[in-house]
């Protein structure tokens, strides 16, 4: 279970970084909002390797 802080850091950085429309986030699970954060940081961090 996240916290409500974190919900809304992945959230922020989801809708900032990738253009997610805030709309769709309302409803996700914790679990999909953390899976999906997770493959968003790590393509992030693939890219600042490169």
């Amino acid at each position: 279970m996240i916290t409500e802080k974190e919900r809304q850091n992945m959230m922020r950085f989801l809708i900032k970084y990738f253009g997610v429309d805030p709309k769709q986030l309302v409803n996700i699970s914790d679990c999909m909002l953390e899976t999906t954060y997770d493959f968003a940081y790590r393509r992030t961090e693939m890219e600042c390797d490169f």
